[in-house]
């Protein structure tokens, strides 16, 4: 009768548990991810975390993912840089990140394969984990 009161005595928990993770699961795919990095808040890892999900939409394999940094202070332009599976340098700039809806370029071994939105591929990807 022990052994049955001990199941019972954890099964709450483990209810709230799941309640829990289910609940932050759902939350990926919340409004908050659009527009989370406009409006001043753009950082490095929104672009990189963009740029990868561009470059694996686009069946890019990736080796080192593009790693970014703030190049200017003033405009808030950013510049990555990482490696595709087969050696070729992948190449990330935000020209200006203060803008109302800040574009990204992505070249591949020098060849351009994205030129767009930001806040449009944090809101695509957010909507595709609903």
């Amino acid at each position: 009768m022990s052994t049955r009161l001990a199941g019972n005595h954890f099964a709450p928990r483990r209810a709230i548990a799941v309640i829990a993770v289910v609940g932050l699961v759902g939350l990926g795919g919340c409004s908050v991810a659009k527009g989370i990095a406009i409006q001043g808040n753009l950082t490095p890892l929104y672009v990189s975390t963009a740029a990868t999900d561009v470059l694996l939409a686009q069946k890019i394999g990736i080796a080192v993912k593009p790693v970014c940094t703030a190049a200017n202070n003033q405009t808030k332009s950013y510049s990555c840089s990482g490696t595709t599976s087969t050696g070729k340098p992948i190449q990330v700039t935000v020209a200006d990140s203060t803008a109302a809806n800040p574009d990204m370029v992505i070249t591949v071994g020098g060849t351009q394969v994205f030129s767009g939105s930001i806040e449009a591929v944090i809101e695509q990807n957010a909507e595709t984990t609903k």
